[in-house]
């Protein structure tokens, strides 16, 4: 699964093959990394990290917690508006936002089917507009708010719109 949230040297995230798992949260710092629950926040996995360094994790985290991933969200609801992208990478699994105020945002690619049935000329076509609010594919005729993309937001196009702009493809 891909990061969540960075904050300072700590990279947040989840892993796929956890679901039967209670909610739970991954925290990365270098090769470190610790897990913990997030309802209520406690500790289930310290990953080498000391004692003091897991408790400010531990305090993040349900900072964190009690603001954002409750609500279903991936990031702070103050956090999420007036984001703004700077630069973007897309690879062939994801899309990785560099936002002004230093955060990255990196979700998989197949949350949004235009960029994944795109070609990398296709998805790497893209126009940042909006003061940076709004990033632009024009060949994909694919618009994305990066608030939505922060807060998480898949692609809302139904399959049969989906499956005709794939057919007009075909005919290009």
């Amino acid at each position: 699964m891909p990061t969540v949230l960075r904050r300072g040297p700590y990279r947040f995230f989840f892993v796929a093959l956890d679901q039967a798992e209670p909610p739970h949260i991954h925290v990365q710092r270098e090769k470190m990394v610790a897990k913990l629950w997030l309802d209520p926040v406690v500790l289930q996995n310290i990953g080498g990290f000391g004692r003091n360094e897991l408790n400010a994790i531990a305090k993040l985290v349900n900072e964190i917690n009690n603001f954002s991933w409750r609500n279903g969200m991936s990031s702070l609801a103050v956090e999420k508006q007036g984001a703004r992208a700077q630069n973007i990478f897309v690879s062939d699994a994801s899309l990785q936002i560099d936002l002004t105020d230093g955060r990255t945002t990196i979700v998989p690619l197949m949350w949004y089917p235009r960029l994944w049935y795109g070609t990398p000329e296709e998805r790497n076509n893209y126009q940042i507009i909006g003061d940076g609010e709004y990033i632009h594919w024009p060949e994909l005729d694919e618009d994305l708010t990066v608030s939505g993309i922060i807060a998480g937001h898949r692609s809302a196009e139904s399959p049969s719109s989906l499956k005709r702009w794939l057919n007009e493809r075909m005919k290009k």
